[in-house]
């Protein structure tokens, strides 16, 4: 009835461990670590990068391919070896794929360099080199990692592009340099000083012609050497000019000596004739001491004057006695102007004295000679300054004459025309009325320069009259827009607020764009366009207000987003998604839309420096956490070598500890995971196999002490009852067996003293219990699946099906393999060889 679970029983019993099988693996996994040991130790040896290439491809082991990965350098090995790596060795794979992109970078920072080189070496080419392209230069290169080769030859290319910049500065500034001196020089020439003059100008020219022919001339500003050639000119000019009055001056001082030694009297009209004869002298050359000789020479020659008698004389005085404070006081005031130089107070006080009646209240001799004096040095001043006049108004004319080529712009124009006419006028005043022929030439030099000047105005006129149509015409059409954009159509549509801020700044650029306008119209034609425009701009004003609040609202959600959700960053993209549309539909002014985005991007750059900021203490409790694993690896790595009695402790606590730590760095995260386990492998390695030393040392144990209450119980069966051989013999043997655990220590230690008291029956009851010891180890090798031997076959196959049975109505709560053991120890039942053996096959099978 039961066959078939006694076959299904047989079928699945398991196959005991043996013990061979145990060894076969650990030979195994020596012969593995020897060869995985002597493939590192060829990876070490290894010194070429090809034999380190074929090295990793045809090795299988990972330690040894990671250190021939070592001498692999070169582009073409690294990629070889990456692609043979990529799936199936992580380490080497990231090896080469970082010694790949350090290469890559290498060569892209090497052809930066290369390219700055080649600027750098078209810039030493060009013939004028300027200070920006250096700069622009200097701002494309990194020194950081260039290739040594590339970087000297770029600080040399450097290193001479700087001192033709320096060059350029020192020319520069010599030149400017002379400038400022040939002007200094034409300051003192002005003033007198021209004894060293001519040499001193000689050597600055030379050493501008030195400046004009440097290799970097062309840097020089493009006038600076016309206006040192101009200043030059004029400087030479001026000392000539100078040479020639000097050469007057010393002529009338020679005249003057030579009229003064003569002993015989000389004639006043051949004097004044003589003297007129002489070159003129401008009037900063005129020497008071020299005019003073010539006045007193002709008075010492002057004439002699019969005086009157004294009656006569006496009437003059008593005549002039009333006008001689008014002539006095105009004759000191007309000499006071003449030794001041201003002509044009002379004249007028010499108008006053001409208008008073001389015949009446004649003036003193001495204010006669006074006045003659005064009247003769204004004739002369009057004779300078109109010869000085005519002159000037001659160059005047000719600046006139000059302007049309000039091609100057009509306003620059039109003032320089009216500053030359201002000039002549003032020019009248002082140096008398000018000719009428100098006149007309003068004033047609003028009307012919100043017809592009005219002609310029009658355009801009028209022009004026062309943008007044143009501005009534953009103000109607304002005004027609505004009617049609605010109405509303039948379905009751809302105005398009953009177009029409749109029409509003486009129309307002436009009315700015218009050109000039009459100032009579300017006024009303202004007021207008505003009104036009307001009726627009009023409505648009008030969406624009609603439109500002909408944004300020926008802005409070975004200052009140929490940071730390994780949703924050989508929300915070809603809305600026929601700020875009609003600003697509609706744009508000200028200054307004960017303070309120400013507001709104500060309310954002908040929560993402928030978010930012929370990421990096996270990161860093990451990497106080990595820090924190990393230590408790290399502990528990270190506490390999502790006793087996506190490795235990020591990883169970280890693994709390590391079930409580936090999070890592992700790309650490498996790393230091894979690290952990190794230690914990390696602990739990050794622990394994001490609880098997332990296992097998009680295994050993055991069986000696079944072995020797066997011994001892044939040995009581076999002399009988009344005797207990060699008991101090078993005793001493049995104190030399190791302990045992508690339970099987307790049953056999109590089956030894049995066998050592061997009371009276003891033999008999050994006997007796063979068979039930046979059942009962049949029993347990049922149990623990274990082949019985081929003659209780029957017997084993009725005991299963009490076996089932029991176990059926117990429902699966018989004993196990440990108690039956423990049963069989405690039977008082006399054991052959044959059940020893069984017995301690049983009991293996329980260690294992």
């Amino acid at each position: 009835m039961f066959g078939f679970l006694f076959k299904r029983t047989e079928r699945a019993a398991p196959q005991p461990a043996v013990a061979p099988q145990t060894a076969l693996r650990a030979e195994a996994k020596q012969v593995s670590d020897q060869a995985r040991q002597q493939a590192l130790q060829q990876a070490q040896a290894l010194s070429d990068e090809a034999a380190a290439v074929t090295f990793i491809l045809q090795s299988t082991f990972a330690d040894a391919r990671l250190a021939a990965a070592q001498l692999v350098q070169s582009p073409p090995a690294l990629e070889q070896v990456l692609q043979a790596c990529r799936n199936t060795d992580r380490r080497v794979a990231k090896l080469m794929q970082a010694r790949l992109d350090s290469v890559r970078q290498q060569q892209a920072i090497a052809g930066k360099a290369a390219a700055c080189i080649v600027q750098a070496q078209h810039l030493q080419q060009e013939r004028q080199l300027m200070p920006n392209q250096v700069a622009e230069l200097d701002r494309s290169w990194e020194g950081k990692d260039v290739p040594p080769d590339l970087l000297q030859q770029y600080t040399q290319l450097r290193a001479a592009l700087a001192e033709r910049l320096s060059a350029q500065a020192v020319l520069q500034h010599d030149a400017l340099g002379l400038l400022s001196q040939v002007r200094a020089m034409h300051l003192q020439a002005k003033a007198g000083l021209t004894d060293a003059a001519p040499a001193a100008l000689d050597a600055l020219e030379a050493q501008m012609a030195s400046c004009i022919s440097h290799s970097e001339a062309l840097t020089l500003p493009r006038h600076l050497a016309s206006d040192f050639a101009q200043e030059a000119q004029a400087l030479r000019k001026l000392l000539q000019d100078l040479q020639q009055h000097q050469a007057a001056l010393q002529a009338r001082n020679e005249l003057l000596s030579n009229w003064e030694a003569a002993t015989e009297a000389l004639q006043p009209e051949a004097l004044k004739s003589a003297w007129s004869a002489l070159p003129k002298l401008p009037a900063a050359l005129l020497d008071d001491g020299l005019e003073q000789r010539y006045q007193a020479l002709l008075k010492q020659h002057a004439p002699v004057v019969v005086h009157k008698p004294q009656k006569i004389q006496s009437e003059a005085k008593v005549a002039e006695a009333g006008e001689r404070p008014q002539i006095a006081e105009a004759l000191d005031g007309l000499e006071k102007a003449l030794e001041d130089g201003a002509l044009q107070q002379a004249v007028d006080f010499d108008k006053a004295l001409r208008a008073m009646d001389f015949k009446q209240h004649k003036p003193s001799a001495t204010q006669a000679s006074r006045l003659a004096q005064a009247r003769g040095e204004l004739t002369r001043l009057q004779g300078w300054a109109r010869w000085g006049g005519n002159v000037s108004r001659e160059e005047l004319t000719k600046a006139a004459l000059e302007l049309p080529a000039q091609e100057l712009a009509p306003a620059e124009l039109a003032k320089k025309i009216g500053s030359l006419r201002a000039r002549w006028k003032s020019l009248d005043v002082s140096s008398g009325s000018a000719p009428k022929a100098l006149w007309e030439g003068f004033d047609a030099a003028c009307t012919a320069a100043y017809a592009p000047v005219a002609a310029h105005f009658q355009q801009q006129a028209e022009q004026r009259q062309a943008n007044q149509v143009s501005a009534r015409a953009l103000i109607d059409e304002v005004r027609q827009y505004a009617q049609s954009a605010l109405a509303t159509d039948a379905a009751g549509a809302a105005p398009d607020w953009k177009i029409i801020a749109q029409f509003c700044q486009q129309k307002q650029q436009a009315w700015k764009t218009l050109g000039p306008i009459n100032r009579s119209e300017k006024k009303s034609l202004d007021g207008a366009f505003a009104a036009a425009l307001q009726s627009l701009q009023g409505p648009l004003a008030e969406q624009q207000g609603i439109e500002v609040g909408r944004r300020e609202k926008l802005i409070t959600e975004a200052a009140q987003l929490p940071a730390n959700q994780r949703d924050t960053a989508d929300r915070v993209k809603e809305l600026q998604a929601r700020w875009q549309e609003q600003a697509k539909a609706l744009p508000l002014p200028r200054q307004e839309e960017q303070e309120l985005w400013l507001r709104f991007r500060s309310a954002c750059d908040a929560i993402f420096a928030q978010r930012k900021e929370a990421a990096s203490s996270a990161d860093a409790e990451r990497r106080d956490n990595l820090r924190l694993r990393e230590e408790q690896c290399a502990a528990l790595e270190a506490a390999v070598a502790e006793p087996a009695a506190g490795l235990a402790k020591i990883v169970q606590q280890a693994q709390q500890d590391w079930n409580r730590g936090g999070q890592v760095p992700r790309a650490a995260e498996a790393q230091i995971d894979a690290r952990f386990q190794a230690a914990v492998a390696a602990a739990q390695a050794i622990l394994e196999q001490n609880r098997r030393q332990a296992a097998l040392a009680q295994a050993d144990a055991l069986r000696g002490k079944l072995a020797l209450c066997q011994k001892i119980e044939t040995a009581i069966a076999g002399s009988g009852a009344s005797e207990s051989p060699g008991e101090s013999d078993w005793r001493g043997e049995w104190q030399a067996l190791p302990a045992l655990v508690p339970a099987f220590e307790k049953i056999l230690a109590a089956r030894f003293e049995r066998a050592m008291q061997n009371d009276s029956g003891y033999a008999a009851r050994l006997e007796a219990g063979r068979p039930l010891l046979q059942q009962e180890l049949l029993r347990a090798e049922i149990m623990a699946g274990s082949d019985s031997p081929p003659a209780l076959s029957r017997e084993r196959l009725q005991l299963q099906v009490e076996v089932l049975q029991a176990s059926l109505k117990t429902g699966g709560a018989a004993k196990n393999i440990e108690q039956q053991l423990l049963h069989i120890c405690d039977l008082p039942a006399l054991m052959d060889d044959a059940a020893l053996l069984r017995l301690l096959k049983l009991v293996a099978l329980a260690k294992a």
